[in-house]
């Protein structure tokens, strides 16, 4: 990214280039991209990407070092008011890139008048983060109109293993991929998610160069309760063969290991070491006495009182430079950790993975592709930590990472020598009762019946406590109130507070005690009065509820980001001289699955004027597949049922 070139830079280095591109790239004169829509009605549909076609090719300049030439074509219908706006800014791809080629854009109207756009189409912009964006800044387009642009650039090579999404929230009609390199390289591919399997194509001459076709791509939905980054489809390419050099599968997990374990766990020089000595002096490790509570004040103590940044500058990586200014990025924060941990005689082993929303760690093919996270894994503990998530702590990692495999490195040492061997293992989730919203609440009608009170205690652990703890560590003192409330405002926004208390603040509590929020509340929202009836919103004593009422089918299996339980106990006080008439609406078991993987019951109970009802629903399993995507939906539905009883009180 920090190579990106502004537009005015790459406007003055336009080369006359095509001879060196392997293809043609100019537009053709009378377009029919109707042929490519067969099987799409174009007077209903909404919009559509008629052509979706991008060439990588590697090749050597005059100095024989290798670069890489990206070319994006692409042709998108629009026909409503929404995807012209959608359409309006067609974002380009400048990533390491240091030379614009070419580029062009124009739009075909539906009577097949022809707009071309011109070189001021290119424009620049900023994000919020500001940084830099090119798009090409598209004007005309009306109902039933096609865009069409390309644009090829020079950049920086990429071989080592790099994937493309080729799949999105908008159909395809044609899909065409081409990986081109010169005769001494030889690429390998690898499709996911149901794209297409690249074919050797032979019409170049004195080149190599792989060709996938896919035609009339679904639309992948956005549905509840699902994955639908990880599961798009997908193309991963890497260089596996230099025959000039005679070297296979260069960049293989046992060399990748090693490096790894060099950058991250290397020796130190002489002013790393003392920074780190004097790092670790602050750790508090007085009270540490066995390797998870070593583990813990080291973790705690950084996450603390250091600032985390995702900057690449190698200022917030060299222990020096991060004991000066309290600040370090990911390979900062991770050799920091692991050289720590190392010093303390703590057994470890790094851990690279990939986030399994972007793209899933495949066991069965190596590439540097999947090696974008670090953890570290404590065998004897068989527990892991992420060194770059503040907000997490011992025994909990981000739950991207969970039900995903990772290379693990551990040190391996010979004589003198220390380097790292890897191997591929699998990230299990943590059970349910890792995670738990558990509820205890109290609750009478005041004297009017007007206004319920409650004593509502909640006690939170594993990732539903990591969503509060750690922030009390930096939250400014006159926000603190505002985000106690929040936290018990979770129940219902139309609720007064009468008090809070809260017990184990702080990331040093996280995954060691709950966090337990104690409150007294009144509302008038869970009450209704009809005639001389008390109607009472029972159900929504446990908090808003996800739901799961589908109109379309679904496409997408389950996946959840974690396992986890909710326990409630609810004691209502009937108020003397009434009885509640419905209390068999509060009998509900849904458990549609043997091993127990998802379930929801709700019991009830009266003991003289108290009735007390007990609520548990359990989430124990990561993925279910699409044939078992409705008894899920049975469970999920059940809670949100719960949810809306409404109790009768009448009296006797």
């Amino acid at each position: 990214m920090k190579h990106i070139l502004s537009i005015c830079a790459f406007l003055l280095l336009i080369t006359n280039s095509q001879a060196q591109f392997s293809l043609k790239y100019q537009f053709e004169p009378n377009p029919d991209f109707a042929k490519y829509c067969k099987g799409h009605d174009l007077k209903t549909i909404d919009e559509l990407e008629v052509i979706d076609e991008r060439v990588v090719e590697f090749a050597y300049d005059k100095d024989g070092n290798l670069f890489e030439y990206f070319y994006i074509h692409g042709v998108r219908y629009v026909n409503s008011e929404d995807a012209i706006d959608r359409n309006n800014k067609i974002y380009v791809s400048f990533a390491r890139a240091f030379d614009l080629v070419a580029y062009d854009a124009r739009v075909i109207s539906n009577s097949g008048t022809i707009q071309t756009l011109g070189k001021d189409a290119l424009k620049e912009g900023t994000r919020e983060d500001e940084s830099k964006v090119q798009y090409f800044a598209v004007s005309g387009a009306e109902k039933g109109s096609f865009i069409e642009y390309y644009y090829l650039v020079k950049r920086s090579p990429n071989y080592t293993g790099t994937w493309f999404g080729m799949q999105s929230n908008t159909p395809i009609a044609k899909s065409m991929v081409k990986i081109i390199s010169p005769e001494n390289l030889i690429f390998i591919s690898k499709s996911l998610g149901g794209y297409t399997t690249l074919y050797e194509d032979t019409s170049l001459a004195d080149r190599n160069m792989l060709v996938g076709i896919q035609e009339n791509i679904p639309a992948i939905p956005e549905e509840p309760f699902s994955n639908a980054g990880g599961n798009k489809m997908k193309l991963m390419y890497q260089l596996f063969y230099n025959t000039a050099k005679g070297k296979k599968n260069p960049y293989n997990y046992g060399i990748v290991s090693q490096n790894i374990f060099e950058n991250m766990g290397g020796k130190l020089n002489k002013e790393e070491q003392k920074a780190l000595e004097k790092i670790l002096k602050n750790c508090n490790l007085k009270e540490a006495t066995d390797d998870a509570s070593k583990i813990r004040a080291v973790e705690n103590y950084i996450k603390k009182e250091f600032t985390f940044v995702e900057n690449p500058a190698n200022e917030f990586e060299n222990f020096t430079s991060i004991l000066k200014s309290k600040t370090l990025n990911e390979t900062g924060a991770t050799r920091l950790f692991y050289h720590i941990y190392e010093s303390l005689d703590i057994e470890q082993e790094l851990v690279v993975t990939s986030n399994r929303y972007n793209i899933r760690f495949d066991k069965e093919f190596e590439s540097y592709a999947f090696l974008t996270d670090f953890l570290l894994y404590f065998p004897k503990l068989k527990t892991y930590m992420a060194p770059f998530a503040q907000l997490y702590r011992l025994g909990l990692i981000p739950g991207s990472y969970l039900e995903n495999y990772g290379l693990f490195v551990r040190k391996v040492s010979v004589g003198e020598l220390n380097t790292g061997a890897g191997k591929v293992q699998f990230i299990p989730s943590y059970s349910g009762k890792h995670t738990q919203h558990n509820m205890y609440i109290t609750a009478s009608l005041d004297e009017s019946t007007d206004s319920l009170n409650i004593d509502y205690k909640q006690e939170y652990t594993g990732y539903y406590a990591q969503n509060f703890q750690p922030i009390f560590d930096f939250i400014q003192k006159d926000k603190v109130k505002e985000f106690e409330e929040s936290i018990v405002k979770g129940l219902h926004p139309d609720i007064s507070i009468k008090s809070i208390d809260i017990e184990n603040k702080g990331g040093e509590n996280l995954m060691l005690k709950p966090l337990v929020v104690k409150s007294k509340l009144s509302s008038h929202h869970f009450i209704e009065k009809a005639g001389n009836k008390i109607l009472l919103k029972f159900g929504d004593l446990i908090g808003p509820q996800s739901e799961m009422y589908q109109e379309k089918q679904r496409v997408l299996p389950i996946e959840n980001d974690y396992n986890r339980e909710y326990h409630r106990i609810i004691t209502f006080n009937i108020p003397e001289g009434y009885q509640i008439k419905n209390l068999e609406q509060l009998n509900l078991s849904v458990q549609p699955f043997k091993n127990n993987a998802a379930g929801f019951v709700a019991t009830y109970k009266l003991e003289g004027n108290k009735l007390i009802v007990t609520c548990d629903e359990v989430y124990n399993q990561i993925h279910f597949p699409l044939e078992e995507a409705e008894q899920y939906r049975s469970v999920i539905n059940a809670a949100a049922n719960f949810n809306k009883i409404v109790l009768v009180l009448e009296k006797k």
